[in-house]
């Protein structure tokens, strides 16, 4: 059963814009997508064996991974994507053969290798190379990533038969400085780090999602309130969408036609999401503004006193001296 979304027809969309769940149809690419992306077609051009894609929590690994995946010339590459890589050895060389389409017998670790080599090397043959994806890397215990290196190990003697992909948080490259894992970690040959959205890229990401998801022309998000979502998110697409999607509920359920910053402060609120960081760059606006408010005022005076001959020019220079202490103080 299909749930409804109320405020889909109020303003005029096809579907949910803002969704929690990872959708390669919304994908909107950053710099540092991009250069993912372009990471991942060098790396495969090299026909090497590991490269990772780290990211923190929401920065959009698991979007790009569908995404590169979908890139592949499938006449020239299969691929298998795993996604939750929390299992033992033999569960993992199952789930990777299934992936591949592989036939297999579910006998022994070694039977399975076997099964997985003679495909690889079939492939190869037939001119097509095995791209491995891992999604949520951080969780893989110490033991199967050395089982997964060991499988890298399958190879010609020009090349790797096995690209291996880790999608990854943070964490896994303090996991990869344990010196257990050092023989994974010299193999890895492409490490690429997905940052948040600046600014003006999360401006055009939620432009970009509303337009994606239908609407005609322009919704009204105004300037304050981009800023108090980016700042809010700290830039990372999945808790922009979460505080978008409020966002057009609130607005609404208030029947206003757009986003502004009131509704935005009330969704921050009402969710108990961090608002200090907003706050400090707000009033630090406002401070920079308030001081040359009144170093503007405070010299014109002193203009106005010099022209009516009450201060003279050393008096003058005195003033600026203490003006200037003032600001440094600030």
């Amino acid at each position: 059963m299909e749930v409804e979304i109320p405020y889909l027809e109020y303003f005029g969309l096809n579907e949910k814009p803002f969704g929690m769940t990872p959708d390669p149809a919304f994908y909107y690419e950053s710099k540092y997508h991009k250069e993912a992306l372009d990471s991942l077609r060098f790396f495969l051009s090299q026909k090497e064996g590991f490269a990772l894609i780290c990211g923190d929590v929401g920065s959009g690994k698991t979007t790009l991974s569908r995404i590169f995946l979908d890139s592949l010339d499938r006449k020239s590459y299969n691929s298998a994507l795993i996604l939750n890589p929390i299992m033992d050895e033999m569960e993992f060389i199952r789930e990777v053969l299934k992936e591949l389409n592989a036939p297999f017998e579910p006998h022994t670790k070694k039977e399975l290798y076997d099964t997985l080599r003679t495909f690889l090397i079939d492939e190869y043959t037939k001119g097509r190379e095995t791209v491995l994806v891992i999604d949520e890397a951080q969780l893989i215990s110490n033991e199967l990533l050395d089982f997964i290196r060991l499988i890298s190990n399958i190879e010609t003697d020009k090349q790797k038969l096995l690209h291996t992909i880790f999608f990854a948080q943070l964490e896994f490259l303090d996991r990869l400085k344990d010196d257990r894992l050092r023989h994974l970690s010299q193999r890895i040959t492409v490490t690429c780090y997905i940052k948040p959205l600046s600014f003006e890229e999360a401006k055009s990401y939620i432009h970009y999602r509303l337009i994606k998801a239908g609407m005609k022309g322009t919704m009204d998000v105004n300037e304050r309130a981009l800023r108090l979502i980016h700042h809010a998110s700290k830039g990372y697409p999945r808790l922009i969408n979460y505080i978008c999607d409020r966002c057009l509920l609130l607005a609404y359920a208030r029947s206003q036609n757009g986003i502004d910053g009131n509704i935005v402060s009330r969704v921050l609120m009402d969710d108990n999401i961090p608002l200090s960081s907003v706050r400090k760059h707000e009033e630090k606006k406002r401070s920079v503004f308030e001081i040359s408010l009144i170093v503007l005022n405070f010299v014109l005076i002193l203009f106005i006193l010099y022209l009516l001959d009450i201060l003279k020019i050393d008096e003058i220079m005195e003033q600026f001296s203490y003006i200037f202490s003032f600001i440094r103080i600030k």
